[in-house]
C-alpha cells in the first residue's frame, strides 16, 4: 500500500515490455508477502516546527509536507491481477518510508486488501470541503498505520528476505540507502543499513531476513526507510515490490551441505520412550546411546537446543531426571509451533537457520518445519542414531570449538542483562568493558585461525579460505602484520574471534574476518579504528574487500567510517581512506596491544 489517502493519481505511461515482464516475473515467483504502507517523509522533519521554519515546506491536504514533486504517482498494471508501480519524482531531502511489519499474507489476499485501499482512498477524495477532507486523510492513514504494527505481532512463516525493486530509467548508476531501524531509543543507534547502486534498468535485490534479524530487533516496531543519494528532482525512480516476502521456489542444495551448528531435538518419543504429559519422568525410557550421542555433539563444538510441545517446568525436571539439562542451551519448550521455536533459537544463538538441524518423531511436526523455515534441515528421530555420520556434522575439534556450550551460556547472560538495561545500547555495551586483545600469531593459534577462515562467512571481508600451510606462509611473511584478534567483557572470555592481516608496503588491510558472535558489538569498528590511528595518519589507508553475497550487508562497516571506493575489478573493491580525514572511534572498545606488535 501507499498513501493513496493523500494521492490517488493513476497514470498512464507505457513502460518498456522488458521492465514489465521483469516486475511481473517478480510477483509470479512470490508465494507471500507482507502489507506495508509506503509514506512520504524528510531526512530533516521537526515538524511541526519546520512547517513555519523551512522554506521548502510545501503543504499536502493533511498539513504535512510535500517532500515528492508530484507526490506518489501510481501506474496500474493488468498483466496478472493488478500491479500497481510507485512512480516517484523525488525533492531534496525526499525519503520513502514505512512502518515495518514482516507479517506474511497470500498474494490473493494482499491484491484484495490493496484493491479495497483504493476504493476507500476514493471516498477519502470526493470534493469536501477542505477541513473534512484533511481529517478524513488523517483518519485513513491511522487506521493503516495501526493495522501495519498489530500485524506485527502476529505469528506466521518467516520471510525469506526484504524484496526491493526499483527500474532506474536513467542512463546513469542511482545510488539509494536502505535503512531499517528499531523505534525503541535503546536500539535505534544500531540500524540495518544497505547502500543499493541502482544501475541503469531494472534492479533488483533480496535481503535475506537473518541479516536484517542480526541487526535490529525485528519483534519490535522498526521503520524502514529508501533514501535517494543527490538524485535529480526531474528524474523520476518507478518501484516495484517493496516488501518481506516468501518464495515459491527456493533453491535449498546448498543449504543441505552446510555444516551444522545447533541441533535442535523434541522430547517425546524423540529423546525419550513415552509422552512426559502421561507419565512420570521414571516411568519414560530413555533411547539407547542417546546421552553418548549428545556428549559427541556438545565435544564436537556443536550446539545442543530442544523445540518441544510440553509444559516447561515439568519438561525441565525430566531433563534434569536423566541429567541432561545442562547439554541444552536455549531451550524452548511451550505450546507454540515449533518453526517459531527454532527462529528464536537460531536469533538467540545468533547463527543462520541453514546450520541448524531439527529431529522430531512427528510428520507432522516436521513438516510445519519444513514449510515455514525450509532452510532448516529436518530428521526422523527413528535416524536418530545415524546423526553423528552425517557429513554436515563432520566439522573440526579445537579446543575453541570444545568451549563454545560455555561462550553461548555468557552470551546468555548478556542478552538477559541487555534486555533488562536501563538505557541506550551503546551505553550497555560500555558497561560490558569490552577488551579487544591484539596478539601476535603463535603455533598455538594455528587451529583456531584455520577453523576461523573455513566458518566465517558473513563477516569474512576477503573471501579467503586458508589452508594451514598457507597460514604458516602469511605468518612468517615479514612484509604482513598480523593479528590475531581475542575479546572478554565481564562476562567471560570470547575466545578468538578475529584475523587481520596488513600489507605494510601498500599500507592495506588485505583480509579481514570475525566470528558472528561479536557482531552488533562494535569490535570490528574498534579495530578498523585501531588500524586508521597506526598506519592511516600520515598516509593514505587502503582496504581490499571481496564483495560477496553473504558479507555485503556486514561490509556496512566501512561506510560507517567513511571509505571510498577507489576502483573495482571482477567483485574486488580497493576502499580508501584519505589520511587527513576525521578517524572514528566510539569509545566503546577498549584495545589491549601484544607486546610484540606495540614494538
Amino acid at each position: 500500500m501507499f498513501e493513496s489517502e493523500i494521492y490517488i493519481k493513476a497514470v498512464k505511461e507505457t513502460l518498456p515490455s522488458e521492465i514489465v515482464k521483469k516486475f511481473t516475473d517478480t510477483m509470479l515467483s512470490i508465494e507471500k508477502r507482507s502489507v506495508l504502507h509506503w509514506t512520504e517523509h524528510c531526512t530533516e522533519c521537526a515538524m511541526p516546527a519546520c512547517f513555519k521554519t523551512c522554506d521548502l515546506y510545501s503543504p499536502r491536504i493533511d498539513g504535512k509536507c510535500q517532500r515528492f514533486v508530484q507526490g506518489i504517482e501510481y501506474i496500474p498494471i493488468e498483466s496478472i491481477g493488478k500491479i500497481n508501480i510507485l512512480k516517484i519524482y523525488f525533492k531534496q531531502w525526499g525519503v520513502l518510508e514505512s512502518q515495518g511489519n514482516h507479517f506474511l499474507q497470500d498474494m490473493e489476499k494482499v491484491m484484495r486488501i490493496e484493491e479495497k485501499d483504493i476504493k476507500l482512498s476514493s471516498f477519502v477524495h470526493l470534493p469536501w470541503p477542505n477541513a473534512v477532507k484533511k481529517k478524513l486523510a488523517k483518519k485513513r492513514y491511522g487506521v493503516k498505520k495501526k493495522q501495519v504494527i498489530e500485524q506485527q505481532q502476529l505469528p506466521g512463516p518467516m520471510p525469506d528476505g526484504f524484496l526491493v525493486e526499483i527500474y532506474n530509467p536513467s542512463e546513469k548508476k542511482i545510488l539509494v540507502n536502505l535503512t531499517l531501524r528499531n523505534e525503541d531509543e535503546k536500539y535505534r543507534k544500531i540500524p540495518f543499513q544497505y547502500l543499493l547502486k541502482l544501475e541503469p534498468g531494472y534492479n533488483k535485490e533480496l535481503i535475506p531476513f537473518d541479516e536484517i534479524d542480526k541487526r535490529i530487533k525485528t519483534d519490535l516496531k522498526f521503520r524502514i526507510s529508501l533514501t535517494p543519494d543527490n538524485l535529480s528532482p526531474d528524474v523520476p525512480l518507478y518501484f516495484g515490490l517493496l516488501e518481506f516476502v516468501q518464495l515459491k521456489n527456493k533453491e535449498n542444495a546448498s543449504n543441505k551441505s552446510k555444516k551444522v551448528k545447533c541441533v535442535v531435538w523434541d522430547l517425546d518419543h524423540t529423546l525419550w520412550k513415552g509422552v512426559l504429559m502421561e507419565s512420570k519422568p521414571e516411568h519414560l525410557i530413555l533411547k539407547p546411546d542417546i546421552k553418548t550421542i549428545i556428549e559427541e555433539i556438545e565435544q564436537r563444538g556443536i550446539i545442543n537446543s530442544i523445540a518441544s510441545k510440553n509444559y516447561h517446568e515439568q519438561a525441565i525436571e525430566a531433563l534434569k531426571f536423566f541429567d541432561l539439562e545442562s547439554y541444552f542451551i536455549y531451550p524452548k519448550i511451550s505450546w507454540g509451533p515449533k518453526s517459531q521455536a527454532i527462529k528464536q533459537i537460531a536469533k538467540d544463538l545468533n547463527i543462520g537457520l541453514d546450520t541448524l538441524l531439527f529431529i522430531d518423531d512427528s510428520p507432522f511436526e516436521r513438516k510445519e518445519v519444513n514449510e515455514n523455515l525450509p532452510q532448516v534441515k529436518v530428521m526422523d528421530a527413528l535416524d536418530y542414531s545415524l546423526l553423528l555420520e552425517l557429513e554436515e556434522m563432520n566439522v573440526p575439534v579445537t579446543e575453541e570449538a570444545k568451549s563454545r556450550k560455555k561462550m553461548y551460556l555468557e552470551e546468555s547472560q548478556r542478552k538477559s542483562i541487555s534486555d533488562q538495561f536501563d538505557g541506550e545500547y551503546f551505553d550497555f555495551l560500555k558497561s560490558c568493558n569490552i577488551t579487544l586483545e591484539l596478539l601476535d600469531f603463535r603455533t598455538e593459534f594455528e587451529d583456531r585461525v584455520y577453523e576461523l577462515t573455513q566458518r566465517t562467512n558473513q563477516m569474512n571481508f576477503s573471501g579467503n579460505r586458508y589452508e594451514k600451510e598457507d597460514i604458516k606462509r602469511i605468518a612468517q611473511d615479514r612484509n604482513l602484520d598480523v593479528y590475531v584478534l581475542k575479546a572478554t567483557d565481564i562476562f567471560g572470555d570470547y575466545g578468538i574471534i578475529g584475523l587481520g592481516i596488513i600489507q605494510k608496503d601498500e599500507n592495506r588491510l588485505i583480509d579481514l574476518m570475525f566470528s558472528c558472535r561479536i557482531q552488533s558489538k562494535r569490535v570490528e569498528h574498534a579495530f578498523i579504528t585501531f588500524c586508521l590511528e597506526k598506519y592511516g595518519k600520515n598516509m593514505d589507508f587502503f582496504v581490499t574487500y571481496k564483495r560477496t553475497d553473504k558479507n555485503k550487508f556486514s561490509a556496512q562497516v566501512f561506510m560507517d567510517f567513511g571509505f571510498l571506493q577507489a576502483s573495482e575489478e571482477n567483485g574486488i573493491q580497493n576502499l580508501t581512506f584519505p589520511k587527513d580525514k576525521e578517524i572514528l572511534n566510539d569509545g566503546i572498545i577498549k584495545i589491549k596491544m601484544d607486546i610484540l606488535h606495540e614494538n
